[in-house]
């Protein structure tokens, strides 16, 4: 006899012997009348019989019931707990076996659930209530009463924390902002305060009345009138007080500090990842992203790209030839110091898809101050298989690159001059010559920039010269994290010309 059931992992007796679970097959039945009992925890047992004659084969496909029962739930105040206190108690229950799952309560913090049988724990919460569970058996026959007694929680802020410990109140939005975050246990009311190093309030907010556990407050950087403050530390401290109406005898009010500084050689702006070294789309840039602050973004691009192909007509490269795409990352572990890497995928029309990676380290050497200057050194390194070179790259291979920034208000104007050995043509490197001229607003950046690459591996050198020029535009609305950006660019070598275009979005914090 086979025995099938929908679910599987039922108990099977026969004639009161317990043989296995479900699916199961049995060999040594006897011919004659068999009593067969299905058993699963939280489903209805199953009783039949069987007939099996001689030499005979017999399959049975049962469909489990669950069993069902219910439980009628109240979610009560303990006693001595305030009844001025607001009292929303959401109600949810859960096993072992199955995800949790919340009950509406009636206007009276009472429910009638139907569930399946078994053991279940229900758990009450409300905000300014301590957590409170109760575990009971569900049964199909008889119904289960469940009281929930909860008591009135005492007021604690705790999880204190900042967003961003260094800021430039002259970046963007969330950019040039830090959010202070902390968690209360009732309702009460709060007040941020920032000190200066000297001990003089600049700044107080009133952050109102605390209706949910998880609060937070931002600050810009600025004082009460909203001019920026200069740089240096500054004390924040979140004072809360309980609501005095809601306790016979009210704690005292709790405060907890912070320290930020305003630095304002932070720019923490959104990058060109392509090609692995951020920056414009063909100048790297000297600046770099401040501790702990990231960005990551994917794009794609369309065109010609003037990767080689094998061809009897030569290396040339087709127009639309294929759909590459690029997902980069960029983070500061420390200050002063970006990592990065870039992993792209050239899926193509006419070849097998290639795909490759760059990753890139640069030190920010010079960072402003008092002349408009900023200087970087760095290394990359970029492994591809065949035609998985990234679109905008100048290769695989190992490059040394020292970008230039001269800040001028609003505009950057960048020189990048770098050396690159491209693997394995042999150790003479490639001279990359690039500038750029990058706008940089409130919310945007935008400009063009251009490369040019000597390769001198190989005569005669003029054949070897690739120039590239790009534009490009980034949009960082505040107060939002998302960046949108387009771009699109000509390259020239050899007399061939070739153009294209990309897009993409990405996330900077």
């Amino acid at each position: 006899m086979s025995i099938r059931t929908n679910p599987d992992g039922v108990k099977v007796f026969i004639d009161n012997v317990e043989r296995g679970i479900t699916p199961i097959n049995i060999y040594d039945l006897t011919p004659g009348i068999h009593n067969i009992r299905l058993t699963l925890e939280e489903y209805r047992e199953r009783y039949f019989q069987v007939t099996l004659s001689n030499n005979s084969r017999l399959d049975v496909a049962i469909l489990m019931i669950e069993a069902i029962g219910y439980a009628r739930v109240s979610v009560l105040r303990a006693v001595g707990s305030s009844f001025n206190m607001p009292f929303a108690p959401q109600l949810t229950s859960g096993s072992q076996n199955e995800p949790i799952t919340t009950h509406p309560l009636a206007a009276n913090n009472t429910a009638t659930i139907n569930m399946r049988a078994g053991m279940r724990t229900f758990k009450a919460r409300a905000f300014g209530w301590e957590d409170e569970t109760a575990t009971v058996l569900i049964s199909e026959r008889n119904p289960a009463t469940v009281n929930i007694y909860m008591k009135q929680a005492a007021f604690s802020i705790k999880n204190f924390s900042q967003s961003r410990k260094r800021l430039n109140p002259k970046n963007t939005g969330n950019l040039g902002a830090t959010e202070y975050r902390f968690e209360v246990s009732t309702y009460g009311y709060g007040n941020l305060t920032v000190f200066d190093s000297k001990m003089a309030k600049v700044y107080e907010r009133n952050l109102g009345r605390f209706d949910t556990w998880v609060q937070s407050a931002k600050w810009d950087g600025k004082d009460s009138s909203g001019n920026p403050l200069p740089e240096g530390n500054y004390i924040a401290v979140i004072e809360a007080s309980p609501v005095p109406e809601y306790y016979v005898n009210p704690p005292e009010a709790i405060a907890m500090t912070l320290e930020t500084r305003i630095d304002y050689s932070l720019n923490v702006f959104p990058m060109s990842l392509s090609g692995g070294i951020p920056g414009m789309i063909f100048a790297p840039l000297p600046h770099t992203l401040s501790a702990g602050s990231f960005q990551i973004d994917g794009s794609i691009f369309f065109g010609s790209f003037h990767t080689p192909e094998n061809n009897i007509n030569g290396q040339y490269e087709k127009a639309f030839s294929g759909l590459p795409f690029e997902i980069g990352f960029r983070v500061a572990p420390v200050n002063r110091l970006e990592i990065s890497s870039v992993f792209n995928v050239h899926p193509r029309f006419d070849n097998p898809t290639g795909w490759g990676f760059t990753g890139s380290a640069k030190f920010n050497i010079l960072n402003g101050g008092d002349i408009p200057l900023f200087f970087a050194a760095g290394f990359s390194y970029a492994w591809a298989s065949e035609d998985g070179e990234a679109p905008l790259s100048p290769g695989r291979g190992i490059g040394l690159y020292a970008p230039l920034s001269l800040e001028l208000s609003y505009f950057s104007i960048v020189f990048s001059p770098a050396v690159f050995w491209r693997v394995p043509d042999g150790p003479i490197p490639a001279l990359l010559l690039s500038a750029g001229l990058l706008y940089r607003g409130e919310w945007m950046n935008a400009g063009p920039s251009l490369r040019a690459e000597i390769d001198f591996s190989a005569a005669p050198v003029a054949d070897n010269v690739r120039f590239l020029a790009g534009a490009e535009a980034r949009f960082y609305p505040p107060p939002s994290n998302f960046v949108f950006f387009f771009q699109t660019g000509l390259w020239t070598q050899k007399q061939k010309l070739g153009g294209y275009g990309g897009a993409g979005i990405g996330v900077i914090f």
